[in-house]
């Protein structure tokens, strides 16, 4: 069910708007499965089966997730609240967390996961919190998913 998930395209959640901006503190560490000190609370994440898109480096960054293939993110906005709010995802995203557990999440520079030729990607892998790298970092165009060793 997992893979058909995948490959039923991207969702939007809309339970990204009322997340709030705590998550963004801890959401890396939690990946990493370590809890991380938030206000009044700690907090450990489960594998949610999603890629989180970040608009900034900021701990108030605006950020969308996604479970699903993207052909191309034209169209798309940063969700959270927080700096990058209402903004485009296409072209602008600095870094990313993958929250599922068992797929790599690749992000590329074209639209429809073109990888030819130079055309540079990114993976990140499992519970992987980082920026992007300099070829994709704000100039991203679409993502996939796919198993390790496949």
């Amino acid at each position: 069910m997992t893979t058909a998930r995948r490959m039923a395209g991207s969702i939007a959640v809309a339970a990204a708007l009322m997340a709030g901006s705590t998550f963004l503190a801890t959401a890396p560490a939690a990946a990493k499965g370590t809890a991380a000190a938030t206000p009044a609370q700690v907090r450990t994440a489960n594998w949610d089966g999603n890629i989180y898109l970040f608009y900034s480096a900021s701990s108030n960054s605006s950020w969308s997730k996604y479970s699903g293939w993207v052909n191309d993110f034209a169209g798309h906005t940063f969700a959270a609240g927080g700096e990058g709010h209402g903004l485009r995802v296409k072209n602008n995203v600095n870094r990313a967390w993958n929250n599922d557990q068992s797929f790599v999440a690749r992000i590329y520079y074209n639209e429809n996961q073109n990888a030819s030729g130079a055309a540079p990607y990114d993976d990140f892998w499992p519970g992987e919190a980082r920026a992007l790298n300099s070829g994709v970092q704000n100039n991203n165009a679409s993502m996939s998913w796919y198993f390790p060793g496949s």
